[in-house]
């Protein structure tokens, strides 16, 4: 499962992406060659949210979230939005779980 993070110009998803791949590397259940992923601003969102399966969405751009699930909803991706206490943490463990749920939901759903 690809893991697309999205914020304003892309550092701090940069941060919580190393955060995200801690926690998977750190697991007897997880390989971290399972889940790639590439943090951007919101920016080049259309350019790449074709390469992914879930976007994760920072509390930054909240007023953006309803163009960027716009988005996804059309390339057929699940999108989250990422809460600020989350985000604030760097709770990386959180927020693998968030994108393995919706990505799940979003299969099920079909």
């Amino acid at each position: 499962m690809k893991i697309l993070l999205v914020c304003a110009g892309g550092f701090s998803t940069t941060m919580m992406m190393d955060a995200m791949k801690s926690v998977v590397e750190k697991s007897s259940k997880l390989n971290i060659n399972d889940y790639p992923m590439e943090a951007i601003g919101v920016d080049l969102l259309e350019n790449k949210i074709d390469q992914y399966d879930v976007v994760l969405v920072g509390p930054q751009l909240n007023h953006k979230y309803s163009y960027i699930k716009e988005v996804a909803e059309k390339r057929d991706k699940p999108a989250v939005l990422l809460d600020s206490d989350i985000y604030g943490k760097m709770d990386g463990a959180t927020a693998i779980k968030l994108a393995i749920i919706a990505h799940k939901k979003h299969q099920l759903s079909k």
